[in-house]
């Protein structure tokens, strides 16, 4: 994703009459004070940090900086209905060592961009929307903002379908003729340990699909 920060240096402000009718300038991001956001359910090392990718620069003081970077969250994973299942994820963003009012976070737009959002083959996006938050706590008379997005996905359920609903419909029509045989017929036993089995190998199959919860 492109984690896209922009705020105010009243340090980095010049006027561009004095330097060449200059507007902006690119330069190496470890040159100026960049803001420690971080993902506060963050599922990877937070040492790892974002790309060190210059930063955009305005005579105004405005700074914008759009580090590139790849996130892990954790996630509460609900797949009873699985899988004709769907999931609510939220990544949660704030500043690490300042409170509001030294750094206070706000959404730059209202609408999530998803021009570079690569379709997924197990997954449908359904929707993303943003929220600002605020949270104080007992021990500290300062606000801490924060900013969530939160993601609904939706299974993909046509490979389940051919792989999972319509073979157990199959193997449950088999068990339902085993009561059709003869009594006295040598098949009718040699089928039901056939449909046994069948079964046993399938939910094996489908435990290694499944991601392993608590609910599951």
């Amino acid at each position: 994703i492109w984690l896209d920060q922009e705020w105010k240096d009243e340090l980095l402000r010049w006027d561009p009459k004095e330097f060449g009718g200059i507007q902006s300038i690119r330069i190496p991001c470890d040159l100026i004070w960049l803001p420690d956001i971080v993902l506060y359910n963050n599922a990877d090392d937070y040492t790892a940090g974002y790309m060190r990718s210059r930063a955009m620069v305005f005579y105004d003081g405005t700074v914008f900086w759009p580090p590139p970077t790849q996130l892990r969250s954790t996630c509460k994973i609900d797949v009873t209905y699985f899988p004709f299942d769907s999931q609510h994820c939220a990544l949660k963003f704030g500043s690490w060592t300042y409170h509001g009012f030294q750094v206070d976070i706000t959404n730059r737009s209202d609408n999530v961009d998803l021009s570079n959002y690569v379709v997924s083959g197990e997954f449908d996006l359904v929707r993303v929307h943003q929220k600002r938050g605020v949270v104080k706590y007992t021990c500290c008379p300062e606000p801490y903002p924060d900013v969530t997005f939160f993601i609904h996905v939706r299974r993909k359920t046509l490979y389940y379908l051919y792989n999972v609903v319509f073979p157990c419909t199959m193997m449950s029509v088999l068990t339902l003729l085993v009561f059709l045989l003869p009594p006295d017929s040598g098949e009718k036993i040699a089928l039901g340990i056939t449909v046994l089995l069948a079964f046993s190998v399938f939910v094996l199959a489908i435990a290694d699909k499944m991601p392993e919860t608590i609910t599951s």
